[in-house]
C-alpha cells in the first residue's frame, strides 16, 4: 500500500475524521454489499436477501447497467485511472471493504485481465477512513457521493439513505444540515421510498422493472395531489393499484391527478371508476390534455393574446413575411374549418 503524507480532516455524518489518501491493491479491496445499486436491484428486481458472496455481488452489481458500466469503463480505459478516489475502510491489517466505489473497483478487475502487463491496474486511489467508522458515517458517505446523481438507481438509493438514516433517529433537521438538501424534498424522497417498499412492491413485486415506477411515488408526494387525495377519501393502496394495473403509466399520468382533483365530477370518476376513465374525461373536458394538436392549439392562442405590440408592427408593416405567411396560412385552415362547421351544424 502506497499512502501520501497528507491527510485530510473531513466531517462525516457531522463528526471529524481524519482520511487517508493512497493507492490500494485491488486484490485487498472486499465490495460493498450495501451498495446503492445493489440496494436498488435487490428491492426492486431480484427481491432477494441470500447475495452472500462476493460472485452473488458482481452479478448483482453488473445485473441492468450495461450501457452505464461501458461508459464509465471506457472513461477510465481513456484516462488510464480514476477521476475520483473510492472510499474505503480497514476491516483487518491488509484488507479493506468499499463503501463507495464497487463498479470501479469491477472495472479495475476487468481493464486488469484486458492490461495484464500495466500496472496502473492493479492498484487504485482510494479515500481511507478509520475502521471504527460508524454504520451511519458509511450511509453519509453513499448519500454524499451519490447526492446528485439524476438517473434511476441513484434517485431511488438517495431515498433509501435518507429514510435509513431517518428510521435510525436522524431527524429531517439534523439531515438538511447535513447534506444541504432543501427539508421539502428530504420529506417527498423519504415519503416515496416508505410508500413503495412499503405499499406497492409488496403486492406488485413480480410486474417487469417495478424500479422503474419510483418517480411516479416522488410526483405522488405533491400537495395539491396529497390534498385531493385526502379530500376524495382516496389513499395510498389506490395509487399503488393505479400504477401497479398499469392504469398510470408514466409520471405525467401522475401530475395530472391535480387536473383531476380541480374538477369534483371527474374526482368522483376517479374514485368510482378509476384512473383510466378519469384521465378520458378529463379528455373531453380539457381537449390539450388528450390531443397533441389541441396542445399546440391552445399554445397558438395563448401565444397569439401575448404577442407584444412591437412585434405585431413588425409583421404589419412587412418586415416578417414569413411570420405574415404563417398566419395567413393559419387563417386559411381555420376558415376551412369553420365552413365545415357552419354546413354540419345547419
Amino acid at each position: 500500500m502506497s499512502l501520501e503524507k497528507v491527510k485530510l480532516e473531513i466531517p462525516i455524518a457531522g463528526i471529524p475524521e481524519e482520511v487517508k489518501i493512497g493507492e490500494i491493491e485491488i486484490d485487498k479491496l472486499t465490495l460493498d454489499e450495501e451498495n446503492p445499486r445493489l440496494g436498488y436491484w435487490r428491492d426492486n428486481i431480484m427481491r432477494v436477501t441470500d447475495i452472500t458472496s462476493q460472485g452473488d455481488l458482481e452479478i448483482a452489481l453488473k445485473a441492468g447497467l450495461s450501457d452505464e458500466y461501458t461508459r464509465l469503463r471506457r472513461s477510465i480505459e481513456v484516462n488510464e485511472g480514476i477521476m475520483k478516489e473510492i472510499w474505503i475502510y480497514p476491516i483487518d491489517t491488509e484488507n479493506y471493504k468499499i463503501i463507495d466505489g464497487n463498479t470501479r473497483l469491477l472495472i479495475y478487475q476487468d481493464l486488469r485481465k484486458k492490461y495484464p502487463h500495466k500496472g496502473i491496474y492493479k492498484k487504485i486511489r482510494c479515500k481511507i477512513v478509520p475502521s471504527n467508522i460508524t454504520e451511519e458515517g458509511k450511509n453519509f458517505i453513499r448519500l454524499i457521493s451519490h447526492l446528485r446523481g439524476e438517473n434511476d438507481w441513484q434517485t431511488y438509493d438517495r431515498a433509501r439513505i435518507l429514510y435509513i438514516l431517518w428510521q435510525r433517529g436522524a431527524t429531517e433537521e439534523e439531515l438538511k444540515n447535513k447534506t444541504k438538501l432543501k427539508l421539502g424534498n428530504i420529506r417527498k424522497w423519504r415519503k416515496a421510498y416508505e410508500n413503495m417498499t412499503e405499499q406497492f412492491l409488496p403486492n406488485y413485486s413480480h410486474i417487469p422493472n417495478p424500479f422503474l415506477k419510483f418517480s411516479y411515488f416522488v410526483e405522488f408526494e405533491n400537495r395539491k395531489i396529497q390534498d385531493g387525495m385526502h379530500k376524495n377519501k382516496l389513499t395510498v393502496k389506490n395509487f399503488c393499484d393505479w400504477v401497479g394495473n398499469e392504469e398510470i403509466t408514466r409520471a405525467q399520468d401522475v401530475r395530472d391527478l391535480r387536473k383531476i382533483f380541480e374538477n369534483d365530477d371527474i374526482a368522483k370518476i376517479l374514485k368510482e371508476e378509476g384512473f383510466q376513465e378519469a384521465k378520458y374525461e378529463l379528455s373531453l373536458n380539457i381537449p390539450a390534455y388528450g390531443s397533441r394538436l389541441f396542445e399546440h392549439i391552445e399554445k397558438c392562442i395563448v401565444g397569439l393574446k401575448k404577442m407584444t405590440r412591437e412585434e405585431e408592427e413588425s409583421i404589419l408593416g412587412g418586415e416578417e413575411p414569413a411570420k405574415k405567411t404563417k398566419i395567413q396560412e393559419l387563417y386559411r385552415e381555420l376558415g376551412k374549418f369553420m365552413e365545415m362547421l357552419k354546413k354540419y351544424e345547419s
